[in-house]
């Protein structure tokens, strides 16, 4: 072991009385060999005692230093620990996320901000993602020290997608350096594209209801009054407006029954159903009913599907809502003395498909994508004249929604549409659909 200078003094301190009084004797000549042995052993036993004293000092400080060491370990593993925890909640965030220095410059991004902008911009401007003026206005104000901002933003590629946008100063990490890795402004997107366009179809919903009302409401006070007053003595008159009264009334109640009846799906869209289904035997019933209103537009009704189809899981009730609304759809507006085709069968992924196709004129394709939309009609007119609602395919759509089926229109002008309804079969306990015998 190498001795340091500290080492050394602490010694030479130890032995000094020993050595003096070795030095005196030795300058007054008066030294025997027992006083040199005595003294030798107290420079010994001092130089013994001065090193276990600096042992015992060193392992002291050792062990301090080792306590440090850990504790500092321990704080450091737990920075670590939170660094990585909140680089990923940034990360599992749904919402786009950038953080920005003082030049504006991305610091750091989450896996959707990056999809968002399409690119890396690490180390680049915010402004080669995000061109608004508007939110690099805000931006700069921020790192001005104006404090936080909030910006409605619309991109409009690759769909148009609206945002509001919170652009917040932060403080950087504790021992975080100055420079283009220190992040200041935090700008946190929410994507609101879907509230708003809720918000905007409860508005239209909210119109299309007082419109859909106001009319036959100001007809039947229009008539009341007429019949209270120039009409009152006029028998035909009477008859005459109390028949249009009476239509007009039916009217109302199949918008409210439908209204209502749109109101009770959606409450239980999200429990699928668990009974199961024969559907043939639900489309002969629905045939049944139906039979007469077919006769009177002179339309015949073909069917053609399997004996061995096997059972969906749903509720018949609401399935043969479904089915009814198709049916009658085909045949108010399918071409008078045409047919009407009612098919069934299972497709390639084992899903069944009924399919009911008309003659009529057909539906022109920009509108196909909006018929599901509550009180939207191809034809308004013609459809309030026929007894309409503009509320049947919403229906049919939601109840889909709550089987986990799908509605599918297929349309040529002049040439009929056919509407599909595909959904899944029951499912048998062993987890396989049942199969069809071969024919």
């Amino acid at each position: 072991m190498v001795m340091s200078g500290s080492w050394l003094r602490s010694i030479i301190l130890a032995s000094a009385p020993a050595l003096v009084i070795l030095a005196i004797l030795h300058y007054q000549q008066s030294l025997s060999t027992w006083i040199v042995l005595l003294l030798v052993l107290a420079v010994v036993f001092g130089a013994s005692i001065a090193v276990r004293r600096r042992l015992s000092a060193e392992e002291v400080v050792m062990r301090r230093l080792n306590r440090l060491t850990a504790e500092a370990q321990t704080q450091l593993d737990a920075l670590s620990y939170k660094a990585a925890v909140a680089d990923r909640i940034i990360a599992s965030l749904p919402h786009p996320i950038f953080f920005l220095d003082r030049e504006r410059r991305v610091v750091r991004a989450n896996a959707v901000a990056r999809v968002l902008v399409d690119s890396d911009l690490i180390g680049r401007d915010i402004a080669d993602g995000l061109r608004d003026p508007t939110l690099l206005s805000a931006i700069d104000r921020v790192i001005d020290g104006q404090g936080s901002q909030t910006v409605d933003l619309v991109l409009p590629v690759p769909v148009e997608t609206e945002f509001i946008v919170r652009v917040e100063p932060v403080d950087p990490p504790p021992g975080t350096p100055p420079g283009r890795d220190a992040p200041v402004v935090l700008i946190d997107m929410q994507d609101i594209t879907a509230l708003r366009r809720s918000e905007r179809m409860r508005v239209d919903f909210v119109a299309n209801v007082s419109h859909e009302l106001r009319t036959p409401l100001t007809s039947l006070t229009g008539f009341i009054e007429t019949l209270r007053g120039p009409a009152r003595d006029d028998a035909v008159a009477r008859d005459h407006f109390l028949a249009i009264m009476q239509e007009q009334s039916e009217r109302m109640f199949r918008l409210i029954s439908d209204l209502l009846s749109l109101s009770r799906i959606e409450l239980e869209e999200h429990s699928r159903p668990q009974e199961q289904v024969n559907i043939p035997d639900l489309l002969r019933r629905l045939i049944e009913l139906l039979s007469q209103k077919a006769e009177k537009v002179s339309v015949k009704i073909i069917t053609d599907w399997p004996d061995d189809l096997p059972p969906v899981r749903g509720d018949s009730d609401q399935l043969f809502q479904v089915f009814q609304n198709l049916l009658d759809n085909a045949l108010k507006y399918g071409a008078k003395g045409d047919a009407v085709t009612i098919t069934a069968r299972l497709n390639e992924r084992r899903r069944l498909v009924v399919e009911i196709t008309d003659q009529g004129p057909g539906i022109p394709p920009e509108h196909v994508p909006r018929l599901t939309e509550r009180f939207y009609r191809v034809d308004a007119a013609r459809s309030r004249e026929l007894g309409g609602t503009g509320l049947g395919l919403a229906i049919v759509k939601h109840i889909l929604n709550r089987h986990r089926g799908r509605l599918t229109v297929t349309s040529k002008v002049g040439k009929g549409s056919t509407f599909g309804v595909i959904l899944p079969v029951a499912v048998t306990p062993q987890g396989n659909a049942p199969r069809p015998k071969s024919r």
